[in-house]
């Protein structure tokens, strides 16, 4: 079942580049989920193809640890 709060149009220059800003200035994904009205499994795929980082997504995941 979809969810029809959620567009799913393709992505344009201008989301593109209104995700490129949010990240750039650290806003939340949170934010950029009501800004861009898309999942946020959609805007971290999008961010991942695009090889911008996303503030907060890092959050739980494990560090690898270096060898002594």
């Amino acid at each position: 079942m979809s969810n029809p709060q959620f567009r799913a149009a393709r992505w344009s220059e201008d989301d593109d580049r209104l995700l490129r800003a949010m990240s750039e200035a650290g806003k939340s994904l949170t934010l950029m989920t009501v800004k861009l009205n898309r999942p946020m499994a959609s805007i971290k795929a999008r961010a991942a193809d695009l090889g911008i980082t996303v503030p907060g997504t890092e959050i739980g995941k494990r560090r690898h640890r270096r060898s002594a």
